[in-house]
């Protein structure tokens, strides 16, 4: 919303400096048109660094260096005390595999390397992510691109 409001309002004072002819009423409209792109470009800066930045948390390679499992946090945790937006990506040396997004109710903390431990298998790579907030999940993907998820009854394999 904010962006249409800032676009509207820079659109119409540059209209508006073509077609006014007075100097001091074009330069407040271009000081108005430069502080709404200003205004645009920090906000779309911050959208982007909460939302959609992706962060490597740690990287996994096959005991054969064949694959490679990406452990990664999407954005930043939801505010104050949300999940957590994190993926795991399968890649080989043609490239991904697949991607499997999920969320950790993590109390608004970031993912950090603790919270996964990796087995490699002959056709797939299981994943748990285990946090104090939620029971142990288990993410098989497997080398052929097909995922499955379970719940686990444990915490922190416990």
């Amino acid at each position: 919303m904010i962006f249409v409001i800032a676009f509207t309002a820079t659109f119409i004072s540059m209209l508006c400096c073509k077609a006014i002819k007075k100097p001091a009423v074009r330069v407040i409209l271009g000081m108005v048109a430069f502080f709404n792109i200003l205004i645009m470009i920090l906000a779309g800066s911050f959208i982007y660094t909460t939302k959609y930045k992706i962060h490597d948390v740690a990287s996994y390679t096959s005991p054969n260096g064949k694959y490679e499992l990406l452990f990664q946090q999407v954005g930043d945790p939801d505010w104050p005390f949300g999940h957590t937006h994190a993926r795991l990506v399968l890649q080989d040396e043609k490239g991904t595999i697949v991607k499997y997004s999920f969320d950790i109710a993590a109390d608004g903390a970031n993912a950090s390397s603790d919270l996964c431990q990796v087995t490699w298998k002959a056709t797939q790579v299981e994943a748990v992510i285990s946090d104090e907030e939620q029971n142990d999940n288990q993410y098989i993907l497997y080398f052929n691109g097909k995922t499955e998820s379970n719940q686990l009854d444990t915490r922190f394999g416990i």
